[in-house]
């Protein structure tokens, strides 16, 4: 990969028919051990007010810090596939051209057809968020504010809420809007913390806070020789031990939990259960540890090449190894 230096674009902005009112402050997205590899002006977040997100980021770190062992702390991140499941297809990003604006709305009929009405959010890559059926798919949206209300109330809710020039997905947040004000869903700094924190907190210099000696128990639908290396790389990171609990590759939205053997063991757990986080983390309540939705990461512990192939995956000193940078590799 050939290195070059980032060059920061004009300067970001989200259009105003895309604006959050809960959220009215867009910030320069800076986290400490990333500094190089996304620098400011690379990327902004939104955030309820105008603040270093390198100071954002350590609280962060430290509420994690702070739990670990002796207090349930859910973190859920909510993006695309998570909004697609709650508020259903949305008009395509206007600033999209005319072709790309098409193949969405022909990949999106594809797919209700394929599904028979329902819906499957899959995320590009290396693992998909689970299949829906029609009523499955309404029994999702009916349930969903209740689920994201009780993970607000008691943990931290990771809303992707970062953006650059380019659109991704930010044509929902309109629809979004409309969601949280009816069902009254609060957005606050308590419960508030960029998407791509958690990313940075397991795979950044931050993990070693984190990690170092711990007991962990990881909640996940891999099987086999995938599941094998997972551990191994979990335990690369410093972990003492490494529980699992295994749950549905693709129906794990479904799927009850026996975290008792794991009860007073375990210093935190490490979700990989797609769309199913909702229902799985407040499963995990008695364990009273931190219980983090780790999604893409657990692809980097499978395969350390995978850290390279998705956005916040990789710090710094990871790129200076390789001699590049996101934006060189085209991520």
């Amino acid at each position: 990969m050939k290195h070059r230096v980032y060059k920061p674009p004009v300067a970001l902005e989200v259009p105003h028919r895309y604006k959050l009112q809960a959220v009215p402050f867009g910030i320069d997205f800076v986290v400490p051990g990333f500094e190089r590899s996304y620098p400011r002006g690379s990327m902004k977040v939104l955030a309820l007010s105008d603040r270093d997100s390198r100071n954002w980021y350590r609280d962060f770190v430290a509420a994690i810090r702070n739990a670990i062992g002796k207090q349930y702390l859910p973190i859920c991140r909510i993006a695309d596939g998570e909004l697609l499941m709650m508020l259903g297809p949305q008009p395509p990003d206007y600033r999209l051209s005319w072709r790309s604006r098409m193949r969405q709305l022909l990949s999106r009929i594809k797919e209700h057809y394929l599904l028979k009405g329902g819906i499957g959010p899959f995320t590009a890559g290396h693992y998909h968020s689970g299949e829906f059926s029609a009523e499955e798919w309404r029994q999702c949206r009916r349930e969903f504010p209740e689920l994201v209300q009780t993970l607000g109330r008691s943990g931290i809710i990771a809303w992707h809420f970062v953006y650059t020039n380019a659109p991704f997905h930010e044509h929902f947040f309109p629809a979004l809007q409309r969601w949280t004000q009816r069902h009254e869903v609060q957005i606050t700094e308590a419960n508030y913390y960029p998407f791509y924190f958690v990313y940075a907190l397991l795979t950044g210099p931050s993990r070693h806070e984190i990690f170092a000696g711990r007991s962990v128990l990881v909640v996940n639908g891999a099987e086999g020789e995938k599941r094998e290396r997972i551990i191994a790389g979990i335990k690369a990171q410093g972990v003492k031990t490494v529980h699992w609990c295994p749950i549905s590759l693709k129906r794990s939205y479904f799927d009850q939990v026996d975290i008792t053997p794991f009860i007073g063991r375990v210093d935190l757990a490490l979700v990989g259960a797609g769309i199913g986080k909702l229902r799985i983390l407040p499963q995990l309540a008695p364990l009273q540890v931190p219980c983090i939705d780790a999604g893409f990461v657990f692809e980097t512990w499978a395969n350390p090449d995978n850290r390279f192939k998705r956005v916040w995956c990789a710090a710094d000193e990871d790129w200076a190894k390789i001699g590049s940078d996101p934006f060189s590799a085209g991520i």
